[in-house]
């Protein structure tokens, strides 16, 4: 018969979404799971919109409302992602780089709510150029892919794409990428709005992409932004290959730095860029130096990550 310490429930609670998943703690089975819109910025504004004024209660009584429906209410929560932030739950300084790949130098703290409610809040990381806020989880959580490598550079793409250095066990550098959000305002809030359109990956698609993927690796971003527009208007190109075009130029200029890069590349994306990423760095580097980590593998590198750090709680 198993108990309530036999399970966790895990809490990804990041800007724009929120995901709960109950999970068994020795097989990492998710036993149920549940998630909505109401990320971190939405929930800010409902708190700043309000007058109740502890933001702790706050935060904790919709994460009450959400485990309504999980049998074992009573699991001991970890929460990963921008409930950490100073938008959220409750503010945690950021550890500092570097921390080992087993969980080692991250940062967390308990909270009890109620009598009824135990939280781990996992705080995020920063170096000098950089800061996350969840993917520190996702990256200890991939330590068994990582482990084969001496050293090298995790990659996770975003909103904002984290780049990883490790070595030797420890990840020791990040830096942050503005692709997504850039992407983000560039195709919904510029005046290629109306010349770009999301859809399928196909072979026009692809050339599209890899044409702006080199202008992108050559510095030739601002250059030719509004070449996107002028081919829709003047030559009549398809919003989706101006789409992929813009994507790549983005990417393009992210990547572009890895040129000559010599040690392993791990890739760990969502399957909606995938692809694009996979492109963009086999244009760059020889396939033997990559590893490719699927968005399946990801998804149970946070939960994994967040057992790590319950662990290092617990001893």
């Amino acid at each position: 018969m198993n108990s309530v310490g036999d399970y966790f429930v895990s809490c990804d609670w990041g800007t724009t979404n929120f995901r709960l998943r109950l999970v068994e703690r020795q097989s990492l089975k998710v036993i149920a799971e549940q998630s909505t819109g109401s990320g971190i910025r939405q929930m800010h504004k409902q708190f700043l919109a309000q007058k109740h004024p502890d933001r702790i209660s706050f935060y904790t009584n919709y994460l009450k409302t959400q485990l309504e429906a999980f049998p074992h209410k009573s699991c001991q929560v970890v929460i990963s992602g921008m409930a950490s932030s100073n938008l959220g739950l409750k503010e945690l300084p950021y550890a500092e780089m570097p921390f080992d790949q087993n969980g080692e130098g991250l940062g967390f703290r308990s909270i009890s709510v109620d009598n009824e409610l135990d939280l781990l809040l996992i705080s995020g990381v920063r170096s000098e150029n950089g800061m996350m806020r969840g993917e520190e989880t996702q990256a200890i959580g991939l330590e068994e892919y990582l482990k084969p490598v001496d050293q090298g550079m995790l990659i996770l793409p975003g909103t904002h794409s984290k780049h990883l250095t490790f070595k030797h066990g420890k990840f020791i550098g990040l830096n942050n990428f503005m692709t997504g959000e850039i992407f983000e305002v560039m195709s919904e809030q510029s005046i290629l709005t109306n010349s770009v359109v999301k859809g399928q990956w196909e072979l026009n698609s692809e050339k599209a992409f890899i044409w702006g993927l080199k202008l992108g690796i050559e510095g030739r971003v601002t250059a030719n932004l509004f070449t996107i527009r002028a081919k829709h208007v003047l030559q009549d190109t398809s919003k989706q290959d101006n789409y992929y075009m813009l994507s790549g130029m983005l990417i393009g200029d992210e990547l572009s730095y890895l040129q000559g890069h010599r040690e392993a590349i791990v890739l760990a994306a969502p399957d909606s860029v995938f692809k694009l990423y996979q492109t963009a760095l086999l244009q760059l580097l020889p396939p033997e130096q990559l590893i490719l980590i699927s968005e399946n593998q990801l998804s149970q590198a946070l939960v994994l990550g967040q057992r790590k750090i319950l662990q290092l709680y617990e001893r």
